[in-house]
């Protein structure tokens, strides 16, 4: 039995391949979880919109860029489920990934087109401000489940 920790990364936009890149020379087993099979770099979507690149030049295959990279196989799935007690991923189509470690790099959403809260000098709005806090929220909240059952208990009531 191999004595290198199972990584699952969920994601894999930004975050998720970065956490795969920085893991890259460690002794773990990577497994990149996303439901494409392809990374699109979204900054630069507005030059494809108006014929300066082409699609190829900004959306790249994930097994392509993680290529080099033995220990890092990527699965295409949606997450059904995860549980922190037993560590394992559940996919939509029934495979069940076992993991030591979680990374959630789960994807976030441009409303950049027609709001007034991205313009220089403007405060975010109150829908905003509230989306931010949630999405902290969960964060820390997912963190926790990992966590000892008497850490997460400690932290539970400053959460909430």
């Amino acid at each position: 039995m191999s004595d290198r920790r199972k990584v699952v990364i969920v994601g894999g936009g930004f975050g998720g391949l970065s956490a795969a890149r920085h893991l890259k020379s460690e002794l773990v087993d990577i497994t990149l979880i996303d439901r494409r099979n392809h990374y699109l770099f979204q900054p630069l979507l507005y030059q494809v919109a108006t014929g300066s690149l082409s699609q190829g030049e900004i959306a790249s295959p994930l097994r392509a860029i993680l290529s080099r990279q033995s220990n890092a196989p990527v699965w295409l799935g949606t997450v059904q489920d995860i549980d922190p007690d037993s560590k394992c991923v559940w996919l939509s189509d029934g495979a069940v990934v076992p993991y030591d470690s979680l990374v959630l790099g789960l994807a976030q959403r441009q409303h950049s087109i027609g709001t007034t809260s991205g313009k220089s000098g403007r405060r975010p709005s109150k829908a905003s401000r509230k989306q931010l806090r949630s999405g902290i929220r969960f964060c820390t909240l997912s963190r926790l489940l990992s966590e000892s059952p008497t850490r997460r208990a400690g932290a539970r009531g400053s959460l909430l």
